[in-house]
């Protein structure tokens, strides 16, 4: 990226597509809204985050929304797959397995395991295949369907990282 220099004040001056991705103060507005509150889920089922970004639901993302439609429910959580995909602790702990041959990541804990394990394959089951390091964020629904199903003992959760 070039970044074209202010030579009056020398401070660095945004490129036009910095521009674009620069929020404005009514969209920082709304992102808050977000972060204080449900009013953007569409599906009922959503719950509060602890990111902005992680505060999406299902009806926003468009891979979810066409499955909801397919099946005539209003939420991710409602399509019979989900419940076998990423709820069953039998299919879970088998991915889990399979999962840790693979990334050799053993993790201890029953719930952590299987919401860590219920999240992939729910972006498998949704994305297919999305690349090594290519991250999305899942619909705030799902999370605290998963959460529910698998709680932490000490209720503290990970949410969303950025791949290292």
């Amino acid at each position: 990226m070039n970044t074209i220099f202010n030579h009056t004040s020398f401070e660095p001056e945004l490129s036009d597509a910095e521009v674009e991705e620069t929020p404005d103060r009514d969209d920082f507005s709304e992102s808050l809204d977000r972060l204080m509150s449900t009013n953007w889920c569409q599906c009922a089922n959503c719950a509060g985050m602890g990111s902005i970004r992680e505060c999406r639901c299902c009806q926003e993302i468009p891979e979810m929304e066409s499955l909801t439609v397919s099946t005539g429910v209003g939420c991710i959580t409602d399509h019979p797959g989900f419940r076998s995909v990423c709820l069953d602790h039998y299919v879970l702990e088998t991915c889990y397995h399979w999962y840790n041959q693979q990334y050799g990541r053993a993790i201890q804990d029953a719930n952590e395991r299987y919401r860590y394990v219920a999240y992939r394959v729910l972006v498998r089951w949704v994305w297919k295949w999305l690349g090594r390091d290519i991250r999305v964020t899942l619909p705030a629904c799902a999370v605290a369907r998963i959460r529910e199903q698998f709680p932490s003992a000490d209720g503290q959760y990970m949410g969303y990282r950025d791949p290292e």
